[in-house]
């Protein structure tokens, strides 16, 4: 029997970084199937209604978006978590060095961990390690 391929949500302003983070990830060698969202208001719909798609085996959440950021996004999950059929890591990918963001994230359970972009190979094996 083939496994089907492990979700991985990626949500992010940034269209470039979708591209950048699908490339690296396929050269993971995991079967993954990215999906890309470039608001936080649309990743939670889909969390929130979704239409028969598999959830996520991660989310990987900007911190800096227009509209709804990383934090906003964080307390609509914690509305909905309960519903959900399995609890989704999330790692938080921020371009931000700020000790105050990186002790909140420390903070925040929902939170598996915080990558500064840009992405290398050791950035990419810690995602690797929470799929």
């Amino acid at each position: 029997m083939v496994e089907p391929a492990k979700q991985v949500y990626v949500v992010d302003d940034d269209e470039i970084f979708h591209f950048i983070l699908k490339k690296m990830l396929e050269q993971q060698g995991e079967k993954l199937e990215v999906t890309s969202f470039l608001c936080a208001e649309d990743a939670l719909e889909e969390l929130s209604h979704p239409k028969g798609h598999p959830l996520p085996s991660l989310i990987i959440l900007d911190m800096n978006m227009q509209r709804m950021n990383g934090w906003d996004f964080i307390e609509a999950y914690r509305d909905i978590k309960c519903t959900l059929a399995q609890q989704i890591p999330i790692i938080m990918c921020s371009s931000s060095i700020d000790m105050r963001d990186i002790q909140k994230v420390k903070r925040t359970p929902e939170l598996k961990a915080y990558i500064t972009k840009p992405l290398d190979s050791e950035k990419m094996q810690q995602i690797k390690d929470y799929l």
